[in-house]
């Protein structure tokens, strides 16, 4: 930041250099911030986050307001934002201030309508910030409105970085101060944020407005086109250099350029305002320059005799640091003294536990993630945290007492890598698991890959596998609370299962009736999906029959030769299967009933050779 605060002067030597020893002289003269309560908030809002050496964010006189937190000074004087621990970005919202006035005339002349100094521009951006880090908060002054009492004297102009130029001898208004955000040091070198101030009105008509401060090049001031003799308007300050000023006739004093030094303390001050001119033997009086990144100029005087207009100052110019994010530098926004509103969100942390790394299909299996605050004093993190299996996301879940909970029972065969990501509120910001949760869904035994002959029962408990090369021949029943996969694999004889945890069969021939009823947890008779959702649809030659099951159905992509019926059953399968009970893309050469099923039945793709009812018409 030195460094670019040379370059722009165009001058030889370092500008840091020239200010460093003057920079605790020019603090202690600006006024000091008071702290202000807003009495909509008073009494409502927790203690403010302490920082990462023990003491609130908002220095001496900002204001702390919880949700989001945010720190608001809005009296002209300058300050310190302490950053707390975990935060590692911060919004800034900085507004110059406001120049003065004119009153249109200086008396005995006519009364004349007088014109309103240049708003206070507006600068925003996001800058990244470390836990201990200070910025220094510096809000400008509103310039002062001149009169028309005849003789009076010149007004100093805004306080600010830089301060704003001094209103003229003759009712010219002064310029307001720029506000400004200084990282590092604190030096003239170390401005991260500026926004520019609005110039001082020029004496002697409504068209002398001061010109408004902030944007990348700001207004020059207003000017009445009157003959020889009358003000010439400050130019306004840009982003290399500062207004020009503006050399009058002998009949008023000329306008002065933007500088380095303060016009009202003589102290080193870059980005500072121009006075205006003075007006001549008693005339109107111009409008001084709005401080900022580089100040605007005064206007120049007008003489007298002939009540010549004096001339609005220019404004002074905004700025952002290359590194700050989010730029918006916006001209003429702000009425009376700038003010600068810091807002974070407290750092957070997550972590992620399953209850089991090896749960058994159908069974149950809890991930709990818990969402802290990288300092504890500030509160409790709300909000909602979404769990995901690799890219696929599985459910959002509400925060309670900073803890989520995922608890499914519909997690298929094989491996999952499970994540948490945590979304943030206002006051908190987002974090995510630094490494998934492993969890392998498996079985109570060895999946059967090979022949079996007769009966082949799973009880309760018990998670049953039959794999590619396997087979049963004979009756295939799974008891309430048991829970069957089948993949790849040939089975001769009824399937019957009622109550069961889970039944997953995909790529199988089954030669036999298939009944599912009152299952508990999901039912997936093949699937349309690709990919990792991949179930195979199967070859079915006999009734299939799923009926009453609540935990989820999808019966797809099947070749069945009998009857089907699909009936009373509800719920949904995990992602990416749908939330309803499901009946697509099968070919069925029999009846189709479909009754029941809630909140409905999502079908398509369906063909069926003979009668179909209820909700497959």
């Amino acid at each position: 930041m030195q460094h670019s605060e040379n370059a722009r002067t165009g001058r030889a030597g370092s500008r840091t250099m020239t200010v460093a020893g003057t920079a605790g002289l020019l603090a202690a003269l600006m006024t000091p911030m008071t702290a202000s309560a807003d009495p909509a908030t008073t009494g409502t809002a927790p203690t403010p986050a302490a920082t990462a050496g023990g003491a609130g964010p908002c220095g001496a006189g900002g204001v702390f307001t919880a949700a989001p937190p945010t720190c608001t000074w809005s009296t002209a004087g300058t300050d310190t934002f302490t950053v707390p621990a975990g935060v590692t970005a911060v919004s800034v919202d900085l507004f110059g201030a406001e120049g003065g006035g004119a009153a249109g005339f200086v008396a005995p002349n006519p009364p004349n309508t007088g014109a309103p100094g240049g708003l206070g521009g507006e600068t925003r951006a996001t800058l990244a910030v470390g836990a201990g880090q200070r910025l220094q908060i510096t809000v400008g002054a509103a310039g002062s409105s001149g009169s028309s009492r005849h003789g009076e004297f010149a007004r100093p102009g805004g306080t600010g970085h830089g301060a704003g130029g001094g209103g003229a001898h003759g009712g010219g208004g002064s310029g307001g101060g720029g506000s400004d955000v200084r990282a590092g040091d604190f030096g003239p070198g170390d401005r991260v944020l500026v926004a520019g101030g609005g110039g001082g009105a020029g004496n002697g008509g409504p068209l002398l407005r001061g010109g408004n401060g902030g944007g990348p090049v700001a207004e020059p001031g207003g000017q009445g086109g009157g003959p020889e003799g009358s003000g010439v308007a400050g130019g306004g300050g840009t982003q290399s250099a500062y207004g020009l000023g503006s050399p009058n006739s002998a009949l008023g004093g000329p306008g002065v350029a933007g500088g380095d030094i303060d016009p009202n303390t003589g102290l080193a001050n870059p980005g500072s305002g121009g006075p205006g001119g003075n007006g001549g033997r008693g005339g109107n009086g111009g409008g001084g320059g709005g401080g900022g990144w580089f100040g605007g100029a005064g206007g120049s005087g007008g003489g007298n005799p002939g009540n010549l207009y004096g001339a609005g100052g220019g404004g002074g110019s905004s700025f952002a640091a290359p590194a700050a994010t989010g730029v918006a530098l916006l001209p003429g926004v702000n009425h009376g003294d700038g003010k600068a509103v810091v807002s974070f969100r407290h750092g957070t942390s997550l972590s992620l536990a399953a209850g089991s790394a090896t749960p058994l299909f159908g069974h149950a299996v809890s991930f709990t993630a818990t969402v802290g605050a990288a300092d504890p004093a500030v509160g409790v993190p709300g909000g909602t945290v979404t769990f995901s299996d690799g890219a696929t996301v599985l459910a959002s879940v509400p925060l309670t007492a900073g803890r989520a909970v995922l608890s499914t029972t519909g997690l298929r065969p094989g491996a999952h890598a499970i994540t948490a990501t945590y979304g943030g509120e206002p006051a908190f910001g987002p974090s995510a698991t630094a490494e998934p949760a492993p969890v392998i869904v498996g079985f109570s035994r060895p999946c059967v890959t090979s022949a079996h002959l007769g009966p082949l029962t799973v009880a309760a408990g018990e998670s049953l596998c039959i794999g590619p090369g396997g087979s049963q021949t004979g009756p295939l029943t799974v008891r309430s609370g048991g829970a069957l996969a089948v993949s790849g694999a040939g089975i001769t004889g009824p399937v019957s299962a009622d109550g069961a945890l889970g039944v997953e069969i995909c790529a199988a021939s089954l030669t036999g009736p298939v009944t599912v009823r009152h299952s508990s947890g999901s039912v997936l008779i093949g699937s349309a999906q690709d990919g990792a959702a991949a179930c195979g649809g199967n070859t079915a030659k006999g009734p299939l029959t799923v009926d009453g099951n609540t935990g989820g159905v999808q019966v797809s992509a099947n070749t069945v030769t009998g009857p089907v019926r699909i009936t009373g059953n509800s719920g949904g399968l995990l992602p990416p299967f749908p939330a309803e009970p499901a009946f697509e893309g099968n070919r069925v050469t029999g009846p189709v009933t479909c009754e029941g099923n809630e909140p409905g039945l999502r079908q398509s793709g369906n063909t069926v050779d003979g009668p179909h009812s209820g909700q497959c018409n």
